[in-house]
């Protein structure tokens, strides 16, 4: 039977942080280079790809290229004119009339920005404080012959986290909840933070977001512990392991007989210790807190220690060459593969995010070797 270890540590600080947070000084490239591809076996009826990106040698500042300028005014250009002539509930009423026969629309996405960067992908500085509540189309994506509508937002997880904001939420998921009846689609689902948020204020029952979330990253850990050889027994700690996703993937991981230990800053006297006594062991640790929880933990990391990181976005270069000269390997959970148009931004390399897709057998899970 699985175990959780629980124990209270003061030793990790924010003034002990060996590099910057999750944003960092270097912004993450969302076109970077794939140099070699390998696919595995299959893990549990769940196929997984892993997509592998050369080591970095030092922190380097990416320059934007031509071509890259180009393609974010195009899907900038792209979302304008779908929002200028298909932004209308009669036409959503249309489609739905149509969905409703064939049955092609399973899902309506909500996004909201991780950063201004991302902001900058979809929407012109102006019109962002137009969508800052009001979700706009800003295209659609499919996974396994089924069709999903994108919507977004300019509001970000500071403003979700405001008690003074909780009108606007409900707006926003009786929007939503519109939504999905126009398009006659099975659910509506939301990024990020505002699943869990959502569920705390009462505002959805249903989080089939986190269901979906924690069968991925179940899958990936199966699959990473097979990449580097581990054993079934090697010790799984886990950061945020008692937040909305963390909780649910600890009880399936103590389920599958796993030792895990929970390190996170919501702990009963201010949080749960690092797991110093297995310095020099195999660890396979899975980042499913915030992007700057990695960053505050470098310092105790040694070479035995295997990352597995489901946050978005992925690890910084600043913070994947600091991983890298501690000798640790990382992998990112880059989504489950599906196409969509615009493609999303940043680290989704040929997939979508975990919280946009839906169960399915033929579910495909995408890793990225980030060192």
């Amino acid at each position: 039977m699985g175990k959780v270890s629980k124990r209270n540590d003061r030793d990790v600080t924010s003034s002990n942080r060996a590099v910057n947070n999750g944003q960092g000084t270097q912004k993450a490239n969302p076109d970077s280079e794939i140099v070699e591809v390998k696919f595995g076996k299959d893990v549990k009826g769940v196929k997984t790809r892993v997509i592998q990106t050369a080591q970095p040698a030092e922190a380097k500042v990416e320059k934007t290229s031509f071509w890259q300028v180009a393609k974010s005014h195009a899907r900038r250009i792209f979302v304008e004119l779908l929002n200028l002539f298909f932004n209308h509930d009669w036409i959503f009423w249309l489609i739905g009339r149509v969905n409703k026969k064939l049955g092609l629309i399973e899902s309506v996405f909500l996004v909201y920005p991780a950063t201004a960067d991302y902001m900058s992908a979809y929407s012109y500085a102006y019109r962002s404080r137009w969508h800052e509540w009001n979700p706009g189309p800003i295209g659609f994506f499919w996974q396994n012959g089924k069709l999903g509508v994108k919507f977004a937002i300019s509001a970000n997880n500071g403003k979700f986290s405001n008690p003074a904001n909780k009108d606007k939420l409900c707006s926003l998921v009786e929007r939503m909840e519109k939504l999905r009846m126009l398009f006659c689609a099975n659910h509506k689902t939301f990024a990020g933070i505002l699943p869990g948020i959502l569920f705390l204020k009462r505002l959805v029952k249903e989080t089939p977001e986190a269901d979906v979330t924690v069968e991925i990253v179940r899958q990936a850990i199966g699959r990473v512990i097979l990449l580097e050889g581990l054993s079934k027994n090697t010790p799984i700690v886990v950061l945020g392991g008692r937040g909305f996703i963390g909780r649910r993937v600890v009880a399936s991981l103590i389920e599958d007989g796993c030792l895990v230990y929970c390190v996170d800053i919501a702990g009963e006297n201010g949080q749960y210790a690092w797991p110093i006594h297995l310095r020099g062991k195999p660890v396979l640790l899975v980042n499913i807190s915030l992007n700057s929880a990695l960053s505050e933990y470098v310092h105790l990391l040694w070479p035995e220690v295997v990352i597995l990181n489901e946050v978005y976005p992925e690890p910084c270069q600043e913070l994947a060459w600091w991983l890298n000269a501690v000798g640790c390997r990382c992998y990112h959970v880059a989504g489950v593969k599906a196409g969509a148009l615009p493609s999303f931004p940043g680290g989704y390399h040929g997939g979508i995010p975990c919280c946009a897709a839906w169960h399915s057998p033929e579910m495909e899970v995408l890793l990225k070797k980030i060192v």
